[in-house]
């Protein structure tokens, strides 16, 4: 077996962590928060007192009893840290954390895009007043070790962050044979309860080495000075608007009143319409806009069509069919990433209608470069 330390990328500048150490020692009070998609959110954990967000973050409490530690899990399925992102304001930074876990390597594509809406979603964060560091946690398709570690290390190690991977840690001993992929997954993507136990156990192999060297320095080092930017940034003040934020022109639409009690469950606070000519009509500020809406395993489901500034000939078809098996899909899709800055027109059109019952469903509009 590998030794765990094979998973620490990168312990990266002791100036982060030493403000976390720093305030529980002094304070005797934590906040955390793990932003994610479906491995953070607990998928495959069984019960969630199993999920590595709760083991990794019980390591606090046993380092420093008495203390008063709070985490909050901020996974939801299937989304990416182009929505991270958008939705990184209300999910995690109004919590005022000292410290955030990232965990997309798994959701994200290797490629220019995403290490840009990475690198912004990291810059937000370490520009919060509450934030003392982040840590990047890289997880792994089993079959193939696929991920985008190498875009999301980039960035860790530009901006001098910690970094765990549980693709460095458990490949090499799947592809050696020394341990079989079905012990930690089911689907080769979202693991088991050792699965989860592992990614907790490398987390805290972490902060264990981290304490050491906060304790050889003195405990006296400040937070880094934010490095320069690797890519434009330019979702680094991404905005989501929904329901109860936004009231834009309703054609037939109309809003979602739909409550949902789990957090995890992206399918809320948005509009819904299944006839075909209905629409909703938007006012957008920015050079970059987006739409969420959902792509539904329940067919026939409606077709629906999204136009700029009244500009048909560019429209982009919103298909909710979804060919999948596994479950709807919160599907974030880009219209433009050069609007022009200043004020939008962005209309959602339906164009064909499915089953009665089955409703085109328009979750948010998200913007950015402002």
């Amino acid at each position: 077996m590998c030794e765990k330390y094979r998973s620490i990328v990168n312990l990266g500048d002791i100036g982060y962590m030493s403000g976390v150490f720093q305030k529980i020692e002094s304070e005797n009070k934590l906040g955390i928060v793990y932003l994610g998609g479906s491995i953070t959110m607990g998928c495959n954990a069984d019960p969630e007192e199993n999920r590595y967000v709760n083991l990794s973050a019980k390591w606090w409490n046993k380092k420093f009893p008495g203390s008063e530690i709070t985490f909050f899990n901020a996974g939801i399925g299937a989304t990416t840290s182009q929505f991270g992102a958008a939705r990184v304001q209300r999910d995690v930074l109004d919590k005022d954390p000292d410290l955030v876990f990232i965990e997309f390597s798994v959701n994200d594509d290797d490629d220019l895009t995403f290490m840009e809406t990475y690198e912004s979603l990291v810059r937000r964060i370490l520009k919060h007043k509450s934030v003392k560091a982040v840590i990047i946690i890289n997880n792994l398709f089993y079959d193939t070790g696929k991920n985008a570690q190498g875009i999301h290390n980039a960035v860790g190690i530009h901006y001098g962050l910690p970094i765990v991977s549980m693709r460095d840690y458990i490949y090499p001993q799947i592809l050696s044979g020394d341990i079989d992929r079905s012990t930690y997954t089911d689907d080769m993507l979202h693991p088991k309860n050792i699965g989860h136990k592992t990614i907790a156990e490398i987390i805290v192999d972490l902060l264990e080495t981290e304490y050491k060297y906060y304790k050889c320095s003195g405990g006296k080092i400040g937070k880094p000075e934010l490095a320069e930017k690797l890519t434009p940034c330019r979702y680094e003040d991404a905005a989501v608007f929904q329901n109860f934020n936004c009231k834009p022109v309703l054609k037939g639409f109309t809003e979602d009143t739909n409550k949902i009690d789990r957090f995890s469950d992206p399918f809320k606070n948005g509009w819904i319409s299944g006839k075909k000519g209905d629409s909703i009509i938007f006012n957008a500020q920015g050079n970059i806009i987006m739409l969420q809406w959902r792509r539904t395993v329940d067919k026939p489901a409606p077709i629906a069509c999204a136009v700029i500034d009244g500009n048909e000939s560019n429209r982009i078809i919103l298909d909710a069919n979804f060919e999948e098996t596994w479950g709807d899909l919160c599907c974030l899709t880009t219209l433009c990433e050069n609007a022009g800055k200043g004020s939008h027109t962005v209309e959602v059109r339906i164009e064909q209608e499915g089953r009665s019952d089955n409703p085109f469903m328009l979750i948010s509009l998200i913007t950015a470069d402002n």
